[in-house]
């Protein structure tokens, strides 16, 4: 997995010493992210262990809203063909809630930080047309992991927070992603102006705790990402 990542970023440079050819873009937007299972811990004795409830393609369930933001190079390779090279900073994770059988609630907030660098093909569906599909892969840099825990009590109402650690010591200083997606691009004021949403599959095992029990080996967390990105040419 290090090897692909740094190989990613080899190509990445070599692109970007090429920038003459390139358009310089600006990328921003919402983020919607999941894990494919709960995070498994740890987490404090206090406090009841978050089951695992079946590993999930969907980035919609247990998702943490965010945005991520970052710079773009385009380069074209034909009409119909382009490739594109980003560095982007994204806040990621996953949001749970467990209620227990007393009627008392938890909510665990996990906030994912990451430097990515996403190398993309575009490819358009007509060559008047400005509709495209995209495919790559997202090799990224594990920043920061976090998690808060908040509770409410069976006669309370609001949650309030009771636990909150770094998790980073858990978790894999890399991960890889395949990405595919739509878009479509448009001429505002002389500039390009483009609209995707993207969905990205993370490959990579992102736990790196270890649990007592059977499930000691088989513990693996998954990434989910959803991404609504606007972009527009930087003159």
């Amino acid at each position: 997995m290090k090897k692909t990542i740094v190989l990613f970023i080899l190509v990445f440079f070599v692109l970007l010493s090429s920038a003459g050819a390139a358009e310089f873009k600006r990328l921003l937007g919402p983020i919607l992210s999941s894990y494919s299972r709960p995070w498994p811990g740890p987490f404090s004795g206090n406090y009841p262990y978050l089951p695992a409830d079946g590993s999930t393609l969907s980035p919609f369930r247990n998702s943490r809203f965010s945005f991520f933001g970052g710079l773009g190079l385009e380069f074209p390779l034909s009409r119909m063909l382009e490739v594109e090279v980003e560095v982007l900073y994204k806040e990621a994770g996953g949001q749970y809630r467990f209620d227990t059988g007393f009627f008392d609630s938890y909510r665990y907030e996990f906030q994912l930080r990451e430097l990515s660098f996403p190398l993309l093909l575009k490819t358009h569906f007509w060559k008047k047309s400005r509709p495209y599909f995209l495919a790559g892969a997202d090799p990224s840099f594990v920043l920061s992991h976090r998690y808060q825990l908040f509770h409410r009590s069976e006669a309370g109402w609001i949650f309030e927070k009771v636990e909150e650690a770094d998790i980073k010591s858990y978790t894999a200083k890399s991960d890889l992603a395949l990405v595919l997606g739509l878009g479509f691009e448009a001429a505002v004021n002389k500039r390009r102006v483009a609209v995707e949403c993207r969905y990205e599959l993370g490959l990579a095992n992102l736990y790196r705790g270890s649990l007592p029990g059977p499930e000691n080996q088989s513990v693996r967390v998954r990434s989910r990402q959803l991404l609504l990105v606007i972009s527009y040419a930087i003159e």
